[in-house]
């Protein structure tokens, strides 16, 4: 670069020749664009320029649920670039990531008509973290019907832990419920077991947080395997604790034996005199069952049509047993009220014997609960 002597300046100035002022590329000089997540757990991202001119870099933040649509100047803010555009700016800038939720599609139901999304719970969130507790209570084994509606009946050997189930992290979002052999007590839980406990697992309800009436209500699991695992998704009547079981009802959408790994079920318990916390004389059930794939190898779908005095049980989209209160072995149909729903792994004679696996794993995708034929409630309780 040429220099310009101290003499020439001063001409040139006497002339009245204006002489721009040269800045070198020093941190006054230098802008920041802070990329910011916005709603997800990623680290802002800083780049630093001397040009007023930028080429935004591709986008690696991600989201569960959500994708990417461009960037906000504010955190609530409507979209001002795309992924990769080119901005101009004059000084420091900061912009936030800006997400769409991505909506599960309707699902089909032969000759019904299928609404809006009510509820649903997509098990989003960072490895190891617990369930929602805003929707879910884990479980430890306690027969109150408070308590989920009581668990560990049927001598169930294993102790339920609230810490037996937990998100896997994965971008589609699952809950894992994992049941392990074990040798010894754990450090909390209690047997309720006559013969004795040997394993730990899982259950976890929506009883006194979210209850259902009516609707289509859909889960994607991946089943346990094993001999002993019984796997269940089912619901409860909200009334259990002031009209007891069975007359507040049981919907068992699907329930399953690990050693019949090819065979579904589902059922409908119910009270045949309709008198309030009488147990159990008064109790009988009527159930259906499917053939199909092997249910623990893949994610597999579980339903249940739901409208009033009438319950249809689908699995993979199969209707494969309907229910009306007047094909039911009784007169008192207890299915026409709030219940709320349960998850649950666990052991016992439904899944035959134990066949020397150490660890089982029943892995949820999603609940979705939709309207169905215009009926569907949920209470947030």
């Amino acid at each position: 670069m040429k220099r310009i002597g101290i003499t020439a300046l001063l001409i040139l100035a006497l002339a009245g020749v204006t002489i721009p002022s040269v800045q070198p590329a020093t941190a006054s000089g230098t802008h920041s664009i802070t990329l910011m997540p916005n709603g997800t757990s990623g680290t802002s991202k800083i780049v630093r320029t001397t040009s007023h001119s930028y080429k935004l870099p591709k986008v690696t933040f991600t989201r569960a649920g959500y994708t990417f649509l461009g960037w906000a100047k504010s955190a609530r803010g409507a979209k001002a670039y795309s992924d990769r555009a080119t901005i101009r700016f004059t000084s420091s800038v900061k912009l936030y990531a800006l997400w769409k939720e991505i909506m599960p599609a309707k699902p089909a139901v032969a000759g019904r008509t299928v609404g809006n999304l009510l509820w649903r719970d997509e098990f989003y969130g960072a490895t190891g973290s617990s369930i929602n507790a805003d929707y879910w209570t884990g479980r430890y084994c306690d027969q109150a019907d408070e308590n989920g509606g009581g668990t560990c009946h049927n001598n169930e050997p294993q102790w339920y832990l609230p810490s037996a189930v937990a998100l896997d992290g994965s971008k589609a979002g699952n809950a894992v419920i994992t049941t392990k052999r074990v040798y010894a007590a754990p450090a909390e839980g209690r047997c309720l077991a006559w013969s004795g406990c040997q394993f730990t697992s899982a259950r976890f309800d929506t009883q006194g947080k979210v209850a259902f009436k009516y609707g289509y209500i859909e889960t994607r699991i991946k089943m346990p395997a094993g001999g002993r695992n019984w796997p269940a998704f089912w619901m409860l009547g909200e009334n259990i604790t002031s009209v007891g079981w069975p007359q507040t009802g049981e919907i068992d959408i699907a329930e399953q034996g690990g050693n019949t790994p090819n065979r579904n079920s589902g059922a409908l318990h119910y009270s045949t005199n309709g008198v309030a916390n009488d147990c159990c004389g008064n109790h009988t059930y009527d159930y259906g069952s499917y053939n199909g794939a092997n249910y623990s190898a893949d994610f597999h779908t579980y339903a249940m049509a739901w409208t009033p005095n009438r319950i249809d049980l689908i699995v993979d989209g199969i209707v494969f047993k309907t229910f009306t209160s007047t094909s039911i072995r009784s007169q008192y149909w207890s299915f026409n009220n709030p219940f709320f729903l349960i998850i649950n792994n666990a052991t016992g004679d439904f899944g035959g014997a134990w066949t020397y696996w150490t660890e089982s794993q029943m892995t949820i995708d999603y609940v979705r609960v939709w309207k169905l034929d215009n009926q569907g409630e949920v209470f947030i309780r």
